[in-house]
């Protein structure tokens, strides 16, 4: 068994993650990293299947170093996976630079993709069965292999379980519709996909800092009727929406220091909010919105944006204040499609029971 656990994160997110682990798993020593990979070394041996709630660590697991070719992964890999063990294959790119900073044409995949087929077509017989596809399922057992240009592949493994991404390196593909306002669609998409939050067609949502409407957008392809708080304007095919089952878009044209609970329906089932705000700030606001009624309310989505990388030190008083809400259940990521932020989902008590329920 290996002594090093291996953490991908946004590319300059790294103090972050160590700052995180300095705290969650104080007995790990700083080990190496590249932009977007941190390693650390464990006095004891790392288990594939060990929990990491670790908010800006995007994809983890038991680290086994780096490897020149197909040959030496094999090696890695029977050295730490019993033989006849299925395996799932992952292999994706570190960041190159912050999200939506990339170079123009830039687009994540097509390193991988050769270096997933150079993999495969390697793969040896009957030594460990590979597993069809990428997505993940709890139990399978995860080779991990990160690559980057000109440099080694970084190899490791997990077990798939709570924490996990069933997505390589937690990457979460989003087909971006041309007419999208804006890569808030892309962002909320993301949140939604990862938290499981049961958004419906025929619910009810408040966008706290909606324009010019990308994630409202989203919202309106999904059935959703969205009110949507903002002095600035928004993009024609968010105002001109309607769909199958007429739910459309309302703009509240103001600051969301002027709007107030009864300019809103009655049936509220979600709040959301991407505000360039400190987080103690915005959090007044959200609080506000979503304190009645409660029955209705099955969560807040909240985009929370960051000062520095130090404020990580204040997560748990975010995520405790958001609970103060009256959510029952409260998570917390850092998506591939957050710069200086972090999205946050809280849900009450209807919003878990709608995840059980018909």
């Amino acid at each position: 068994m290996t002594h090093f656990l291996f953490c991908v994160c946004q590319l300059g997110a790294e103090p972050a993650v160590k700052a995180e682990l300095a705290t969650l798993r104080p007995e790990l020593r700083f080990a190496y990293s590249r932009p977007g990979l941190v390693t650390f070394k464990s006095p004891s041996p790392v288990a594939p299947d060990a929990p990491l709630p670790a908010v800006f660590v995007r994809a983890f697991g038991a680290s086994l170093g780096p490897a020149e070719g197909p040959a030496q992964v094999f090696t890695m890999l029977s050295g730490t996976c019993p033989e006849g063990q299925p395996v799932r294959l992952h292999v994706w790119e570190r960041d190159v630079t912050r999200p939506g900073e990339e170079p123009h044409g830039f687009r994540y995949g097509p390193r991988a993709a050769e270096v997933r087929a150079a993999l495969l077509a390697a793969w040896p017989e009957g030594q460990h069965p590979l597993l069809p596809g990428e997505v993940a399922a709890v139990g399978d057992r995860v080779l991990d292999v990160i690559v980057a240009e000109d440099e080694p592949w970084w190899v490791g493994h997990h077990v798939h379980g709570p924490g996990h991404s069933p997505f390589p390196g937690g990457r979460i593909a989003v087909d971006m519709p041309p007419e999208a306002p804006s890569r808030a669609y892309r962002k909320l998409e993301e949140a939604l996909i990862w938290s499981g939050a049961p958004v419906r067609a025929g619910d009810v949502a408040v966008e706290i800092g909606s324009a010019p409407g990308g994630a409202s957008y989203a919202l309106l392809r999904r059935g959703v009727t969205v009110y949507g708080i903002d002095p600035a304007l928004m993009d024609p095919v968010v105002l001109d929406y309607r769909g199958p089952a007429d739910n459309r878009f309302i703009h509240l044209h103001r600051p969301m220091s002027m709007v107030q609970r009864a300019d809103l329906p009655t049936a509220l089932h979600w709040v959301l909010m991407d505000v360039n705000l400190a987080p103690q700030v915005a959090l007044i606001t959200a609080r506000r919105l979503a304190a009645r009624p409660r029955h209705a309310l099955h969560g807040v989505l909240l985009t929370l944006k960051l000062d520095d990388w130090r404020a990580v030190r204040h997560i748990p008083r975010l995520l405790a204040s958001i609970g103060a809400m009256g959510m029952e259940e409260v998570k917390a990521t850092q998506l591939p499609s957050n710069r200086m932020e972090l999205f946050v989902c809280g849900l009450t008590r209807a919003g878990r029971q709608r995840l059980t329920g018909p």
